[in-house]
């Protein structure tokens, strides 16, 4: 079966060209989006990692039957009508991924989506919620086991008990606040979502990220960055999938694998109901993404749309 990787980043997790090319021949995947990554100020720093378009051009000229070329620049960046022409120039085939701490509500985001509908481009975006995260401030082991322990491990889990623990004894109390920073969220609110979906009706919406995934039941977790568990009802994606023609989703990483692998049976619902908005993707994750969606047994014509179909129809490739 043809397969399209709706979204794979260059010189992430080790992929260089080289190795994302053995790793689509290995899975049998015929093309792939290729995605940057562009913020010029990342509220915090080691969250972020420069992702540029030149490395996507250079994959796709060395490899143009494989590699479908996007950019999402920055909103804010100057002349932002002439930097997205000169890519399209070059054969820019889509907008990926705009990872940004924005709001939809922002004007700014009102002129990027502006822009991006003119030239007629799908855009791939990124939701995570606002939070407390930790910086570290040296590179001794206290602070790397804090890192750790505060900023991932255990899926949240750790985070909500080091912080209750803190409070109750109010050992690292002290540490522990002078250390934690705001960060605001990228895209995360649904409403003005939304509405910008209203908005540009004829540009293509393609979700993604852990606040739109854990978004696939009507309770988004508190404490985990990914949600567990059984999903009692569809939450807001659902309703956006079925509403509007223009939006869709994109599976990968590791909250679309969760999203997909917690509940099975609401899973293959979700799959069937949505079968013609959903995008096959991994983001150099190595998950078993594609085990994952033969494991619900779709009809063949289902399985087309979600690997190949559905990515090809967005784009001239």
């Amino acid at each position: 079966m043809q397969k399209i990787d709706a979204h794979l980043h260059v010189d992430l997790q080790g992929f260089d060209t080289d190795r994302l090319i053995d790793y689509m021949n290995a899975h049998d995947i015929e093309k792939c989006w290729l995605l940057t990554w562009e913020e010029k100020d990342p509220p915090i720093s080691n969250l972020y990692q420069n992702l540029p378009p030149e490395e996507v051009f250079k994959a796709h000229d060395k490899h143009p039957e494989r590699i479908v070329p996007f950019y999402a620049p920055d909103p804010k960046t100057q002349n932002l009508e002439e930097a997205v022409q000169m890519h399209v120039n070059k054969g820019l085939q889509g907008c990926g991924e705009l990872k940004v701490t924005h709001k939809w509500e922002d004007q700014v985001i009102g002129n990027y989506l502006r822009v991006i509908d003119k030239h007629k481009l799908p855009l791939l975006f990124h939701m995570e919620e606002p939070r407390m995260h930790y910086v570290p401030k040296t590179s001794t082991v206290l602070e790397k086991m804090l890192d750790k322990l505060m900023n991932g491990a255990l899926n949240g889990i750790t985070k909500y008990y080091l912080s209750l623990f803190s409070r109750k004894t109010r050992l690292l109390k002290d540490h522990l606040a002078s250390h934690m920073q705001p960060f605001p969220g990228y895209l995360y609110d649904f409403a003005n979502l939304e509405a910008r979906i209203r908005q540009f009706p004829d540009l293509k919406f393609i979700g993604h990220g852990p606040h739109f995934w854990n978004n696939i039941s009507d309770k988004p977790p508190e404490v985990l960055f990914h949600d567990k568990g059984p999903i009692e009802q569809f939450g807001v994606i659902d309703k956006l999938l079925e509403t509007y023609p223009n939006f869709y989703c994109d599976i990968s990483g590791k909250s679309g694998f969760n999203a997909l692998n917690r509940d099975p049976a609401k899973a293959k619902r979700f799959l069937e109901k949505h079968h013609a908005k959903i995008l096959f993707g991994t983001d150099n994750t190595g998950l078993h993404f594609e085990d994952l969606i033969r494991s619900f047994k779709l009809p063949q014509a289902h399985m087309k749309k979600i690997f190949f179909e559905n990515a090809a129809s967005l784009t001239d490739e």
